[in-house]
């Protein structure tokens, strides 16, 4: 575990109710999908602790980052994809803290720029289903992100 550092409060001010900082050439396209950099997680990650407070940082460090970034190119699928992306992020520990958040807003960009979306719109049912997130399997969070129930 890496050395902690001093914790981030909230910016009192309204934040961005999205990630746009983070812009496409924070990504890649290869065959025809977009899909995030090692940078746009990292930006991600960052612009949710200012926004909700906690730890920036990693736990881990950035290897189990790089190979995430590598297996999603080989799985067929976007949703198929984008469950990978969101079930690792949420629960490989790479930060120190905003896990959950940070998973949920790039899979949500990686869904956008590859022109889909989440069938879930309730930020409670999201936020629900993404802390419970180690309960499913891949092939589950891949229906509740196509079809909003797992």
């Amino acid at each position: 575990m890496g050395p902690r550092v001093e914790k981030k409060k909230p910016i009192k001010k309204a934040m961005p109710t999205d990630i746009s900082v983070c812009s496409e050439e924070d990504g890649q396209w290869e065959n025809g999908c977009w899909y995030p950099s090692e940078v746009f997680v990292v930006k991600a990650h960052d612009i949710m602790i200012d926004r909700i407070g906690g730890y920036s940082g990693f736990e881990v460090g950035l290897s189990p980052l790089r190979h995430l970034l590598k297996r999603i190119k080989q799985i067929e699928g976007i949703y198929a994809k984008a469950a990978v992306l969101l079930k690792e992020i949420a629960t490989s520990r790479i930060f120190q803290d905003g896990h959950h958040q940070t998973a949920y807003e790039v899979t949500k960009t990686f869904l956008e720029m590859n022109h889909v979306e989440m069938k879930e719109k309730d930020d409670l049912k999201i936020i629900k289903f993404i802390k419970d997130i180690r309960k499913y399997n891949i092939n589950e969070v891949e229906s509740w992100l196509k079809n909003g129930t797992p």
